[in-house]
């Protein structure tokens, strides 16, 4: 699991920031970066794999933090705020997941699509529940690697990510579709030690309202 330096030190900083007056500067509103707001980022690591909702609707819980696994935005002092935002569903694109949604981060996104598709693709077998292609991806030497076989540990380059690594964009999105397995990496133009690689199982899309996806830190 790769969360940067940068994540890490934003923890002890706003552990400390959490403590003084709010100032103007930090107050700022849900869609543009919050770095150096007072509001508590990101306190613990989230689960190796977990399953999240985010909700097109909802003021905080439309976006994602990749750091502590919890909710975007924060609501204090009578206003919406960005907390830490790493992912976003519908409010940039509809139906889109979109990532590097906050401050100087860029990204891309890339749907592999469905596990039956990358087990075709790539040769290894499946199982009942389709989760050995998504359980496989593993991010090492600069490349994404997926199984040759199943419950083997030889691993082949993940062809399809090859763009992953190409310059990334502000708001890069894909559309959400129930059943795909995805990739995003995002980092940031003004901290070359960040980056944040990360593989995503789409559970369940309902059009305008939630997204869900099991997801886990590369």
């Amino acid at each position: 699991m790769r969360i940067s330096s940068k994540l890490v030190l934003s923890v002890g900083i706003l552990a400390f920031v959490s403590c003084a007056a709010l100032s103007g500067e930090a107050q700022q509103l849900v869609g543009h970066s919050s770095r150096a707001s007072s509001f508590p980022l990101a306190s613990t690591s989230p689960p190796p794999s977990t399953i999240s909702t985010l909700y097109s609707n909802d003021p905080i819980a439309h976006s994602l933090c990749f750091a502590d696994g919890k909710e975007g935005g924060s609501i204090q002092k009578g206003g919406v705020y960005n907390r830490c935002s790493h992912i976003e569903f519908d409010n940039y694109r509809a139906g889109h997941l979109s990532v590097a949604v906050e401050g100087g981060e860029v990204g891309q996104i890339v749907d592999l699509g469905t596990a039956k598709d990358m087990a075709t693709q790539y040769g290894y077998g499946e199982t009942v529940g389709n989760g050995q292609g998504f359980a496989s991806i593993e991010f090492r030497d600069g490349k994404l690697w997926i199984a040759k076989e199943r419950y083997k540990p030889e691993r082949q380059e993940l062809t399809q990510a090859a763009g992953l690594f190409e310059p990334g964009e502000s708001t890069a999105s894909a559309e959400a579709r129930a059943g795909h397995i995805y990739v995003a990496r995002i980092t940031d133009r003004n901290d070359k030690n960040f980056q944040i690689v990360v593989k995503l199982l789409v559970l369940s899309v309902r059009p305008g309202e939630s997204v869900t996806f099991r997801w886990e830190l590369l």
